[in-house]
Parts: C-alpha cells; structure tokens; sequence
C-alpha cells in the first residue's frame, strides 16, 4: 500500500463521521454495532429474573439462612432480602417479599409456630413459599438476638 493510498479513519462531513472508505473505519462500525448488540443483550438478561433464577436463589438463600446462625436486626424479610441478594442471581430490586399472616394451625388460633413469607419477581407470576421456624422473635430495646433457623422451601403460594 503507497503512502497516498491511506485513507482516513474519520473525516469531516459538518461533523465528523468514519470515513467509509477506510478498512479500519469498517472494522471499527462492525465492532460498535457488535459491542452494541452485545450490551443491549447484557443489559435486558440482567434486568429481569427468570424462572430458573428466581427458583435457584431462594433454594440457595434457604441454605444460606441454615448454615449458621442468624442476627435477626430488621426481622426475617430483610435476613431473606439480603440471602438472595448474596446469590448475584438477578435484580433485587425486583423482589418481592411478602410476610404471610398464618396464625392458625388446623383451624385452632395459637402461637405460630413458624413464619411464612411468599417470594416472587414484580413481573413474574411464579411464586415460592419459604417457611422459616422458630418465628420471629420479639425486638428488645438495644439487643439484636441470634437464632438458628431451619427453612423450607415450597413451589406455590404459603
């Protein structure tokens, strides 16, 4: 290639554009519409829970919540909130988690004898049921107690 066959990577047309009849402009419009592509595929994957995902990080979150004891600081959905979160599964932002009111065992009202929550996406009809026992203990002023939970984890509503 002589010296005066190089073309340009940019010129000036009011603004400056890539210059069409450069190779390496070519390749850099190819690699700016694959790069674009390519986050716009990263960025909608992200964005939302799937399924598999959602199922994946409560199952994991359960465990986490078994593995050692808890400090119960903001109370049970902040402890579930933050376990899901620690799975880097998907959005928490799109989380939700809903205490269920089960006061009643067999019809007779009681002491519960555990807590229930309801776990889905905001855009997801899918739904899980994490059971934590024993239920959440009543805030002391000043003191943050320390449980040992066991989980259980259904598909379907509480």
């Amino acid at each position: 290639m002589a010296r005066g066959d190089r073309e340009p990577v940019f010129v000036r047309r009011g603004r400056w554009v890539y210059n069409t009849r450069s190779p390496v402009a070519r390749v850099l419009m190819f690699v700016t519409v694959v790069g674009l592509i390519g986050f716009y595929l990263y960025v909608s994957d992200t964005g939302q829970w799937s399924e598999s995902e959602l199922r994946d990080a409560v199952h994991e979150a359960a465990g986490d919540l078994e593995a050692q004891p808890q400090r119960v600081h903001f109370g049970y959905d902040s402890l579930i909130r933050d376990a899901i979160e620690a799975t880097d599964e998907g959005p928490v932002a799109d989380l939700v988690i809903r205490p269920t009111d089960d006061d009643t065992k067999g019809g007779v009202v009681g002491s519960p004898t555990e807590d229930s929550f309801e776990i889905s996406a905001a855009h997801m009809s899918e739904t899980f049921c994490l059971r934590l026992s024993p239920p959440e203990p009543p805030r002391a002023l000043g003191k943050t107690p320390t449980v040992r939970l066991t989980a259980q984890v259904s598909q379907g509503d509480c």
